[in-house]
């Protein structure tokens, strides 16, 4: 099936059909989502997350040669409401605020003159620690196995299970830490496990710091938004509020930006109706899924569609996907079905 695909992607670009339906779409709006640049294998362990800079520059070079507009996230709000109007237009956006994609993705996407949004969860800024449940997936994907001891502090720890049932286990061992317990923790456990700890000392798990996000902004062509405090936005109103509201305020105190806060990132992509309600409350502008597709000028401005950009994705795919060949099939077999 794979390879089928990648034929029909193939087929699409190298007859011009692509570029030819693009030519009907040409007012939509396409919003690209990255995550992180792969330091190492990351990009093997997990495609859809961290990219390659091989492929990265690939994809970059294409945009750059290519009869699509990069644009800011705020020019394409003044495109959907009519302010201002754009053919071709394309918005990058990244996901989270790990430290590879402040120190890596977005000097690359500055070298190449792209402006671009960062959507930032503030929780693993403040504290400077792995995001715990990914690095002890990554150690695990190295080195499999089903149970193992850590010792800390004089104590015995013994895990048992799945992957999933480990990492929910050992965030539980580690819930009444301190910041440096923990790492000290998760070095034990590299330890355990028989992996290195490097991943650790090199900060790949890290979310960046309030100084590289500062030094971030530095450049015009970066803007940050909204994400969360947590990474998590709950259905009850009053909890999505604390969510927005500290993620608001922590930024606003800690990064030097001449820009509101009025862009969100739903977590995971994750969103409901019931959401927009509050958002508008907040002030919020636009918010961002994970529901791919082009977005049309008509489109709600809280529900704006993204396409994942994806190290396991090839560049013919990532052509047919900013070409709308995927939706004109939609709108194909829609109204074959009507």
């Amino acid at each position: 099936m794979g390879k089928l695909r990648e034929a029909a992607y193939a087929f699409f670009v190298r007859t011009g059909i692509a570029r030819a339906l693009s030519y009907f779409h040409r007012d939509k709006l396409i919003i690209l989502c990255f995550h992180s640049m792969s330091m190492k294998d990351e990009h093997q362990f997990w495609p859809g997350v961290f990219i390659s800079k091989e492929k990265l520059i690939a994809l970059l070079d294409y945009l750059q040669h290519s009869h699509f507009n990069v644009i800011s996230l705020d020019d394409a709000e003044r495109h959907l409401n009519g302010d201002a109007q754009f053919k071709y237009p394309v918005v990058i956006t990244v996901d989270d605020g790990w430290r590879s994609s402040i120190t890596e993705l977005l000097p690359t996407f500055q070298a190449y003159q792209f402006p671009s949004t960062v959507y930032v969860t503030t929780y693993y800024c403040d504290h400077q620690i792995p995001v715990v449940n990914v690095l002890l997936q990554y150690w695990l994907w190295h080195k499999p196995t089903e149970a193992f001891e850590v010792a800390f502090q004089g104590q015995h720890y013994g895990f048992t299970g799945n992957v999933s049932d480990i990492v929910k286990a050992v965030e539980v061992a580690m819930v009444s830490f301190d910041d440096d317990q923990k790492t000290a923790f998760l070095s034990a456990t590299a330890s355990a496990l028989g992996v290195s700890d490097d991943a650790i000392q090199t900060k790949r798990f890290h979310n960046a710091n309030y100084k590289e996000l500062n030094a971030a902004m530095a450049s015009p062509l970066t803007n940050i938004q909204l994400h969360t405090h947590t990474h998590t936005l709950p259905t009850d109103s009053d909890a999505i509020h604390h969510e927005i509201q500290t993620n608001r305020e922590v930024l606003t105190a800690q990064i030097a930006s001449p820009k509101a806060l009025t862009h969100f990132c739903y977590p995971s992509g994750i969103w409901s109706p019931e959401h927009l309600p509050d958002l508008n409350a907040l002030g919020i502008r636009t918010a961002t899924t994970l529901d791919e597709g082009l977005n049309a000028r008509t489109e709600h401005p809280l529900k704006l569609k993204r396409n994942l950009v994806m190290d396991s994705r090839s560049l013919n795919q990532f052509i047919v996907t900013l070409s709308g060949v995927a939706d004109t099939l939609r709108w194909v077999m829609g109204k074959t079905r009507s």
